[in-house]
Formats: structure tokens, C-alpha cells, sequence
């Protein structure tokens, strides 16, 4: 990714997390900016600017969301829903390029601190798989068919490496 700014806009709500330091903007920030440098789908060359929201609900809000835009029962750790927007001209002297508005990533505190436990894996860690995988979606990786998964995993554990965390899709840590 060329030198575009991220802005992420985080809301918490009243989700506290396990691990305050995981719901904090400069981690959510981190792990995100991770994903966009590493990801090769999207064409960034124009853009200065990317936007990136987060949200932390509870299991009742993220099951009616799931329910709503997957049609699946319960809750579920992430939703990631990309924007479909064009990417924004700047118009100003202090700006050159074009501002993204990426997308939104919903995250279920309550089901990832628990997916973090069974399988014995830190919070920190599991959080952090949990913004880069989100990321990756809303810059247009999937993992529905074979070939698809494969290269969004090899790059999530390459990010997950760099950032001091194990695997997430091997043993535990």
C-alpha cells in the first residue's frame, strides 16, 4: 500500500474486553494497517485516505445480525460488510489522492474471548486474527472455495508472525 493515511473509527460500546488493551484504537489501527499493506487485491495508488470502522457488540446484537445478513442462527466472532464505494477525490490543497471508506468490521466480544479459551490461544492473539481476517475481507479475500482460504491463511499467519503471534490455524500457542 503506498503511503494512504487509515483512520479507523472505533466504538466499544459498553463491550468491555477480557484484555483492556485489545479494544483500543491503537491496536485496532495496528492490525488493520497490517492488512491493508500486506493485500494485493485492492488498487490503492489514488488513495490518500482509508476509512475503516469498528464495532464491538454484545451476543444478542451480533445474533441479529447474523441471522440478518447471513441468514445464520446465533452469534458469530466477526462481520465484515465492505462499502462498495467509489474511492472519494480529494479537493484541497493539503490533499492529493482519493479517500476509501472500506468498510465495517463487527466484532462479538463475547464469542471471540471464548473461541480465545477453547483453544487456548491469548486474547491479544486471537483478536488480533480476528481484525486481520476482517480486513482482508473488506479488501475483497474470501475463503469459500479451497484456493481462496489457502491464500487468505498463509497471509493471515504471515501477518500474525510479523506481529509476534502464533499460527491461528495450528496448534494452540
Amino acid at each position: 500500500m503506498p503511503c494512504a493515511s487509515l483512520q479507523v473509527y472505533l466504538d466499544a460500546g459498553s463491550s468491555k474486553c477480557s484484555e483492556p488493551d485489545v479494544c483500543t484504537e491503537t491496536f485496532v489501527h495496528t492490525c488493520c494497517l497490517a492488512a491493508l499493506k500486506a493485500q494485493d487485491l485492492l488498487d490503492l495508488k489514488q488513495v490518500s485516505q482509508i476509512e475503516v470502522s469498528v464495532q464491538v457488540v454484545g451476543c444478542d446484537e451480533m445474533q441479529s445480525l447474523n441471522q440478518q445478513y447471513r441468514r445464520k442462527e446465533g452469534a458469530t466472532n466477526i462481520l465484515s460488510f465492505e462499502s462498495d464505494l467509489p474511492v472519494m477525490m480529494l479537493d484541497g490543497e493539503e490533499q492529493v489522492g482519493g479517500m476509501l471508506a472500506l468498510g465495517d468490521l463487527v466484532l462479538c466480544r463475547e464469542v471471540i474471548d471464548s473461541e480465545a479459551r477453547e483453544q487456548s490461544k491469548s486474547q491479544a492473539a486471537h483478536w488480533a486474527h480476528m481484525l486481520v481476517h476482517g480486513t482482508l475481507h473488506l479488501c475483497g479475500y474470501d475463503h469459500e472455495e479451497q484456493h481462496q482460504a489457502s491464500a487468505m491463511e498463509s497471509l493471515e499467519i504471515q501477518l500474525l508472525s510479523k506481529a509476534g503471534f502464533g499460527n491461528p490455524y495450528g496448534p494452540s500457542e
